[in-house]
């Protein structure tokens, strides 16, 4: 009779604290799932939309971009992107894309340079830099002056830093086999016989 009626008093115990248990599992899922809604709505509220400059069709390196050049589409992302903002737009209109830039692409500040226009009396010139006769860094917008090496008659060399600062207009990618570039100089007419008879040109950059 004894072990009767403790195995009904456990069996009971059983139930019971099954029964209390229950309510206490389905409480805490609820708060588990309301702390992950929580989480998802403070990451999205994280997100700012970000409005940025596209382009509405293929540009061509050296194309001079017009407003109907550009479009805007908004970013979501909380991560901090250099493109170039939609707000931008004015001081974009008039620059010159710097390499290939196919449609719908958000723009970068390193794809947008300034080169001036050509003026009467200015042309391009077109030098050919080996791996290391130029910056790295080199790209149309920036001013170079010329290092030049002269061979003269009696077998001897004369180098020289020329006076006149020049305006790059063009950067080619490198040569995939010896790394060098063909350089495009915007130069004064009565400018371009500072590149004649130079056996070696070498690039420097300096402010205009």
């Amino acid at each position: 009779m004894i072990q009767t009626s403790s195995q009904t008093l456990s069996q009971t115990t059983v139930k019971r604290t099954s029964a209390v248990r229950t309510p206490e599992v389905a409480v805490g899922a609820l708060i588990i799932a309301a702390c992950v809604i929580g989480a998802m709505t403070w990451s999205r509220s994280a997100v700012v939309g970000t409005s940025v400059l596209v382009v509405t069709s293929d540009v061509k390196r050296g194309e001079v971009l017009e407003e109907s050049d550009f479009g805007t589409i908004t970013l979501t992302s909380s991560d901090d992107i250099e493109l170039v903002r939609a707000s931008s737009l004015d001081d974009a209109i008039g620059l010159r894309a710097t390499v290939d830039i196919p449609s719908g692409t958000p723009l970068t500040p390193a794809q947008l340079g300034s080169v001036s226009p050509i003026a009467s009396g200015e042309g391009l010139v077109g030098l050919t830099v080996a791996l290391g006769e130029a910056p790295a860094d080199i790209e149309a917008g920036d001013s170079v002056r010329l290092l030049t090496l002269t061979r003269q008659t009696d077998g001897s060399a004369a180098s020289a830093v020329e006076s006149a600062i020049f305006e790059v207009w063009d950067v080619a990618p490198p040569d995939p086999l010896d790394g060098s570039r063909v350089v495009t100089l915007k130069v004064g007419v009565e400018d371009a016989v500072t590149l004649l008879g130079r056996e070696e040109i070498r690039l420097m950059k300096v402010n205009p």
